[in-house]
């Protein structure tokens, strides 16, 4: 089966996935998001400590923006399931959904809570209760070119904590793949 191919694997499309996802497209790296619909700001009626929103915005809007800005910077975006994650013999990886098979060379997990595809990878957990993927603080794990980012690095699930945690591990991610430091200026 061939795979569909990609510079990045993004397990979850949430506050902190879509953030990472929007620096890694502006950066030039082909990415793609797999979301299921559930992040947990998707049902807050009202996020009223995000910075540009005085008036506060409700969670699903806010996550709605997210997509439609990652979108415009070229991220694919997948409603679906990853069923599960795998490392394959060339050292790349293959995320498997209900639609087919996608193969990266780098993996970003922001899935929250949802330690499987930690699991699958063979990720150490650790924090309370180990429901959290350790990570060296910048989001890079103890697996080759596989990320962390967001609550499930045990980071406070506030939007503009996740957002921020996403943008910091997208550009460790790019920082790592060019070899050189890396700011993303505005046009």
């Amino acid at each position: 089966m061939e795979l569909a191919s990609y510079d990045v694997l993004v397990v979850g499309g949430g506050l902190s996935g879509l953030s990472a996802a929007i620096f890694l497209a502006r950066a030039d790296l082909k990415t793609v998001v797999f979301d299921t619909g559930a992040s947990t700001i998707q049902p807050i009626s009202m996020v009223n400590n995000y910075l540009g929103f005085p008036e506060g915005i409700p969670g699903a809007e806010l996550l709605e923006r997210g997509r439609t800005q990652a979108r415009r910077f070229g991220v694919e975006l997948r409603a679906e399931l990853v069923q599960q994650v795998r490392r394959l013999g060339d050292g790349t990886y293959e995320a498997v959904a209900a639609s087919g098979s996608y193969g990266a060379p780098i993996v970003l997990v922001a899935s929250n809570k949802n330690t499987k595809v930690g699991a699958d990878l063979g990720l150490k957990l650790g924090g309370r209760n180990n429901r959290f993927i350790e990570h060296d603080g910048a989001g890079r794990t103890t697996i080759p070119k596989v990320y962390v980012c967001g609550r499930i690095t045990e980071h406070p699930s506030q939007a503009a904590i996740s957002v921020g945690n996403g943008a910091l591990v997208a550009l460790t991610i790019i920082q790592d793949v060019r070899g050189a430091y890396y700011v993303d200026h505005d046009d």
